[in-house]
């Protein structure tokens, strides 16, 4: 028998996650030192806009016939597509960057997201490959977090 799910139970179980979402590891991962605020802040955007685009992947994965329309209704919900004066929101335009990057090679590999956020966030690093590894790792690790709670009671 198969279970049905409500998007409000999809929605509220990504609330929790979102809510408890530390990007931490990967400000770690980055090497930033103690006085880049602006690139701490540019990162966590960058990384909460990627935490979206992971859940919307892994909608797809579990609901290949409506992933798109629980992803757009959570959205409208939300208010992350435009702003009060209907313009698209910087959050929203950067989820869709990510929903195109991780539409390029699904859940099989986070290298060119990882290489995206690298060169978007680090500029003058020698160690840039070690960091997009260790990225890439940190991004499937998330992936399978999000996965794994997306439909958990």
């Amino acid at each position: 028998m198969q279970t049905t799910y409500s998007e409000s139970d999809l929605f509220d179980n990504f609330d929790a996650l979102l809510d408890t979402y530390d990007v931490s590891n990967e400000l770690m991962v980055f090497e930033f030192g103690r006085f880049n605020f602006l690139r701490k802040k540019k990162a966590k955007h960058e990384m909460t806009a990627l935490f979206y685009a992971l859940w919307k992947l892994a909608l797809k994965q579990s609901f290949p016939e409506d992933y798109e329309l629980y992803f757009s209704s959570y959205c409208k919900e939300k208010k992350l597509e435009t702003d009060s004066t209907g313009n698209a929101t910087m959050l929203y335009r950067s989820v869709e960057v990510y929903n195109t990057l991780l539409a390029e090679q699904g859940t099989k590999n986070f290298s060119n997201v990882a290489d995206f956020l690298t060169e978007q966030l680090i500029s003058d690093s020698d160690r840039k490959e070690y960091i997009t590894l260790k990225l890439a790792l940190s991004i499937r690790s998330t992936y399978n977090v999000i996965f794994q709670k997306l439909i958990s009671n």
